[in-house]
């Protein structure tokens, strides 16, 4: 009986470990853009903008926001938030689903590195669906294939 309580708690702390460490690569993906900055930032903002059902509610520029603020200069860092406002029509209008609105509206990180590479990230947003289940799952699933062939099309090489 001892000896079955034991495995059973190794089992659950080598389990919580296993995902403490995975939980990062599964919730964020990182695309490599093969233009700059500026060009990948208006990629994405044309890609978006051809959904004809995305839209995009709010750039941010975090360079800018930090190095104003004193902190010195890193390389460029911003996102850009964007809404699908008949998806999140299809989540809000049930009252419990409103629980939700702390992660909207989605966004898409652009970051350079010291290199220059440009990078794309996004949050795993049909994970990130399935851990609320019911109409967030199904809605957040649909919008990450959504999300996805944005920066697809928006990082491809032209």
């Amino acid at each position: 009986m001892e000896t079955s309580i034991l495995f059973i708690i190794t089992g659950m702390v080598l389990m919580g470990v296993g995902i403490w460490f995975l939980m990062p690569k599964l919730m964020l993906t990182i695309y490599k853009s093969e233009s700059d900055f500026e060009k990948t930032m208006d990629k994405l903002k044309d890609a978006i903008d051809a959904t004809g059902e995305w839209k995009v509610t709010k750039e941010f520029d975090f360079q800018k926001n930090i190095q104003d603020a004193g902190h010195g200069k890193i390389e460029k860092v911003g996102s850009i938030a964007i809404c699908n406002p008949g998806y999140a029509a299809l989540i809000l209008k049930e009252e419990p689903n409103r629980k939700v609105t702390s992660i909207m509206p989605l966004t898409i990180g652009i970051y350079e590195n010291k290199r220059k590479q440009v990078y794309v990230s996004e949050l795993n947003i049909k994970l990130m669906g399935m851990m609320f289940g019911g109409t967030i799952a199904k809605v957040m699933n649909i919008a990450g294939k959504d999300v996805k062939n944005i920066i697809a099309s928006a990082i491809k090489k032209q």
